[in-house]
């Protein structure tokens, strides 16, 4: 998942649906509470993860510890803003 563009639509279209189908009255306040935790500590977690070993930056065996508090803050600038050509020329 290096395209940033497919990243960022892997991580906001869950929430859409999600919240699309609270509106709708699909789903309850409780259920939408759980449905988010799962999106913030799994989803997220595994998607983060992806992007990170796609660029080389964590292995496979590491997505897990993404889990823990604040060990996304040291990949905030690889996760969000740069894109595979930004990271190309740096090497």
């Amino acid at each position: 998942m290096k395209n940033i563009l497919v990243y960022y639509f892997a991580i906001l279209v869950p929430l859409a649906i999600l919240f699309s189908l609270s509106q709708l009255g699909y789903i309850g306040p409780r259920d939408l509470v759980l449905l988010f935790l799962f999106y913030l500590v799994v989803y997220r977690t595994y998607v983060d993860g992806l992007r990170l070993v796609a660029k080389d930056l964590i292995s496979k065996k590491e997505i897990w510890k993404l889990m823990l508090p604040g060990s996304r803050s040291g990949y905030i600038r690889e996760l969000y803003f740069e894109t595979e050509m930004e990271t190309e020329k740096e090497a």
